[in-house]
């Protein structure tokens, strides 16, 4: 038997000793246990009575299911317009987020490279949208799109969405942009690549740590909107699923095993993109804090 080969079995047979919890590490994992414990309650909540029938929610609010059935799922896109404001949804969602990636990034780039004097006003004025509640802007965005005919279609809520998802990319894209090398961007201008092929080819590879941090931000974000939507859809469309949700709520009587269904269809996607994408989004947040 080799040393290396000794080395080995003597570690495996030497006994594992047990590491002890210090008191300040147990009093941070009760913390955390309650937290956990107070999030996921109206999650495990709805997710009961998802499977259970309006009398039995009516009779006992509190109660456990039964029986599983899936009927609920399936009444919910029968009875309801809840596959339609899913279809909205799903595309005020992508096409948002598209134009964000197209456009914010290259603004970005312009303010921090080639705005001068001009481009930090620019910047500033960005961030000062931030600070302009959005109820501010509310009363004169429905008056200026039903002026045009925008308004109750999905094409105002996506607009409304970009102005306000804007003045955040550009805080956070130029936070990032400040951290890459001029000089690999001046290498490209010697090769003959223009402004707009030194960013996609050269500069945009580079962003995308902070894009993705970003892409998640505003897709949970635009998922799962009520506001905008309610506002700027009137009642002739399906709306979005927080929307369709909210409809189901009536003056006397409430659909509650179509609520709490509905409101479980819209919690999935939400948990998948984060639980799928979180290590590019802590990455990406972290990396664009250094490079602040």
């Amino acid at each position: 038997m080799s040393a290396t080969e000794a080395l080995t079995t003597r570690r495996e047979r030497a006994p594992r000793v047990r590491k002890r919890w210090t008191p300040s590490e147990i009093v941070v994992m009760v913390v955390l246990s309650a937290l956990v414990l107070l999030v996921s309650t109206p999650v495990l909540y709805a997710l009961a009575n998802s499977f259970r029938s309006y009398s039995d929610i009516t009779r006992d609010p509190m109660g456990l299911p039964t029986s599983f059935t899936f009927d609920n799922y399936v009444q919910l896109f029968q009875q309801t317009d809840f596959a339609e404001a899913v279809g909205n949804t799903l595309i005020i969602t992508v096409a948002t987020v598209m134009l964000l990636v197209a456009m914010v990034p290259m603004a970005a780039y312009g303010i921090e490279r080639l705005g001068g004097r001009l481009g930090r006003g620019i910047y500033v004025l960005f961030i000062a949208g931030l600070m302009i509640p959005f109820q501010v802007r509310m009363i004169p965005l429905v008056e200026g799109f039903d002026d045009v005919g925008l308004y109750s279609t999905l094409t105002s809520v996506i607009l409304v969405h970009l102005g306000g998802a804007a003045s955040f990319g550009i805080l956070l894209y130029c936070s990032f942009i400040k951290g890459i090398p001029v000089e690999v961007e001046e290498a490209a201008h010697m090769d003959g690549a223009g402004r707009l092929r030194t960013f996609w080819l050269i500069v945009f590879p580079m962003l995308l740590p902070v894009t993705s941090a970003f892409v998640i931000i505003q897709a949970l974000g635009l998922w799962n909107d009520f506001f905008i939507p309610l506002v700027f859809l009137d009642s002739s469309s399906a709306g979005t699923i927080n929307v369709a949700i909210n409809r189901m709520v009536g003056l006397l009587t409430s659909q509650w095993q179509l609520i709490y269904t509905g409101a479980i269809l819209a919690i999935i996607p939400s948990v998948a993109i984060f639980a799928a994408f979180q290590r590019y989004f802590i990455k990406g947040m972290s990396i664009g804090a250094v490079k602040g």
